[in-house]
Formats: C-alpha cells, structure tokens, sequence
C-alpha cells in the first residue's frame, strides 16, 4: 500500500481541487471545483454541466472555470489541483486545448498567482464525486 497525502493551501492562497468526468468518453460530460482555504475548509463548490465530450475535455473545463469562478470571488492567490498529469502537462506548457484556449488566455492577463499540480486520485475525491454529478447537467448549467 502506498501512502498519500492531502496537503492544505499556504495562509492566502486557495486550493482548488478539480476533476472532469465523461462516461462513455465521449458522453455526458461535467466537472467540478472544490474550494478549501489554509485551514481545509471547504469555502465553496461549482459543478457544471458539458453535454457530450471526452474526459480530456472536461478535466481541461475544469481548470478554466474553477480559476474563472476563484477570481470572481476576489482569490488571486490559486493552487489548481488535479488527477490528471496529461491535463496538468498541457496547461503548464501552454499546449491547451483549443477549447479552452480563449479562456485561458485571459486568464494569463490577470494578476493572479497561480499553481498548478497534479496528486493522486484517491486524494481528489470530493471533486470526483462532484464531477460525477455534473453529468446529469445540461450544457452550460453551472
């Protein structure tokens, strides 16, 4: 058995973890940000709905629209965290999906400080279930 750990946010950033779900890939798709701060309390969620598309497409949703919705409620210090090492190589390479690619482009031109990782999914439950959830949303619905 290997160990993991779960690690809590510096003292003024945000730990978002995310995770984008599709059954069938493509299928319905969703995904999911959980927001905690330095103490680990869960200070916020989002789940939203993707209509048909593939994981890829849903865990790179994810990244964007948690970011997008922590810098609308004023967080600019931001630790993304994710299952996906594929997702995660991408975003820290600049090498994003064309989908998401507008968005995030915006996202650079903010002043945010912004973290990106990659852990292991037993440790990403909460978003995973969350995502889960998304899957029975329509297109768009938040």
């Amino acid at each position: 058995m290997l160990e993991c750990y779960w690690y809590l946010p510096p003292p003024g950033y945000i730990k978002v973890n995310i995770d984008g779900a599709s059954k069938g890939n493509p299928r319905n798709a969703g995904w999911a940000a959980v927001y905690r701060d330095h103490n680990g309390t869960v200070i916020g969620t989002y789940v939203g709905g993707l209509g048909v598309a593939t994981n890829y497409e849903a865990e790179s949703t994810a990244i964007v629209e948690g970011i997008v919705k922590a810098t609308e409620q004023g967080w600019l210090h931001i630790w993304v965290d994710t299952d996906s090492t594929t997702v995660v190589k991408a975003f820290q390479t600049d090498k994003v999906l064309w989908k998401v690619r507008a968005i995030w482009d915006r996202i650079k031109l903010c002043n945010i400080e912004l973290r990106i990782t990659c852990s292991w999914r037993e440790l990403n439950f909460a978003a995973d279930h969350c995502a889960n959830k998304g899957l029975c949303l329509n297109r768009g619905c938040i």
